[in-house]
């Protein structure tokens, strides 16, 4: 009747139209239910003191290898000659089944079936995860069903995991070490391509894993190297270059396959390998960063010099003086002293060295000079920072 609001009307015709109209909602025809089951979804988070599964259940979960599948998946489930002997619930990335079959044989051979029968039609794999240890809470069979099919992201997808088998991870350190971080740092001026392949398959070495979590860690810290490498070279300001640095991060982060994660990193390196390559045969390197880096490597070593750092870089020493003052804020001599000073203030305090060695591992042939400099710089002398 929305016609009769156009233009005005007669008060009675109007009484009379809303008169007519019915009171009834239409019925909505019920559909499968069980994927709403509140109750369900309440024990499958929460906590509970008994199981929920009657004794010939099967619990099971379903991982499609694509995300973006999961709704045409749950919807392909329910045309398959087994959906009557089982119950389905959609979550984020994957689908519970809870199978009604006596015989967890006969319900691995169906989950079997299925994936082949998924391959041929979605030409896509899944990763189904079984529940076959002692009855518990569901919440507790969940955990453990969910956490078998972490393995996929060591065994890749297309494979049947078990929770009563469980990947024996290794103790693994994320952090990068400084022997860790000056190799990627050779490696990646170097242009060798192979020790950073080698760096990062030891990390998929086969029966060896790790905990993902610390995996991810230690691939973004392998990840803050190459981002230096590139600022060296300024390869940021590449606009391609920095979507495709995002793109790797976002990979390290979220994406279900080490291998696939591994060969991000190789493949960026590569090219961040040849175009670094190139940047130096342009000579449009950030010379400042290069500078910082030989201090950093070589600070210890009382020979090191502007001169050297120049010369090792192709570029006359007064150039290098000029930029790395305008860019630093302090000469170069200068700055190379607060970087021995610095580590010498650390070893003062955290070992038993006498002061004459401190000054020899920090760089000054002469402990009387060093003195000197470190009373400049601190405001006292190194016996007394040593003693408060």
């Amino acid at each position: 009747m929305h016609h009769l609001f156009v233009k005005p009307i007669d008060l009675e015709i109007l009484k009379h139209k809303l008169a007519t109209i019915s009171i009834h909602t239409a019925k909505v025809k019920k559909g499968n239910t069980q994927a709403t089951d509140e109750t369900f979804y309440d024990k499958l988070f929460l906590d509970s003191e008994t199981s929920s599964l009657d004794t010939d259940m099967h619990f099971t979960m379903i991982e499609p290898e694509h995300t973006e599948t999961l709704n045409t998946l749950y919807n392909w489930l329910q045309q398959t000659p087994i959906y009557h002997h089982m119950k389905i619930y959609p979550l984020s990335d994957i689908i519970v089944c809870l199978f009604q079959i006596n015989g967890m044989k006969i319900v691995e051979k169906n989950m079997r079936t299925l994936m082949k029968e998924w391959r041929l039609t979605n030409n896509s794999s899944l990763n189904i995860s079984m529940y076959d240890c002692a009855p518990t809470t569901l919440k507790n069979m969940y955990a453990l069903t969910k956490r078998a099919l972490h393995q996929s992201f060591y065994e890749g997808f297309g494979h049947i995991f078990y929770a009563n088998r469980q990947l024996a991870t290794q103790p693994f350190d994320p952090l990068l070490t400084p022997e860790e971080q000056q190799l990627l740092i050779k490696s990646l001026e170097d242009g060798n391509l192979e020790e950073i392949k080698a760096f990062l398959y030891r990390l998929a070495k086969e029966g060896v894993y790790y905990e993902q979590d610390d995996l991810r860690i230690h691939l973004t810290s392998v990840l803050a190297q190459i981002r230096r490498f590139m600022l060296k070279y300024k390869l940021h300001e590449k606009a391609a270059i920095g979507q495709n640095y995002r793109q790797l991060f976002h990979l390290i982060i979220e994406h279900p396959l080490l291998y696939t994660i591994l060969n991000g990193i190789i493949s960026f390196t590569q090219t961040l390998m040849t175009l670094a390559r190139e940047a130096r045969m342009e000579k449009k390197a950030d010379y400042v960063e290069l500078a910082l880096e030989i201090i950093e490597q070589q600070f210890q070593d009382s020979s090191l010099t502007l001169p050297f750092v120049a010369y090792k870089m192709g570029i006359s020493p007064n150039y290098l003086s000029t930029i790395f003052s305008k860019k630093q804020g302090l000469p170069f001599k200068r700055f190379l002293q607060q970087i021995r000073i610095q580590n010498a203030t650390k070893m003062l305090v955290e070992t038993d060295f006498a002061i004459s060695e401190i000054a020899l591992l920090n760089g000054f042939d002469d402990p009387n000079y060093f003195i000197k400099i470190f009373k400049r710089q601190i405001g006292t002398t190194p016996n007394r920072y040593r003693k408060t």
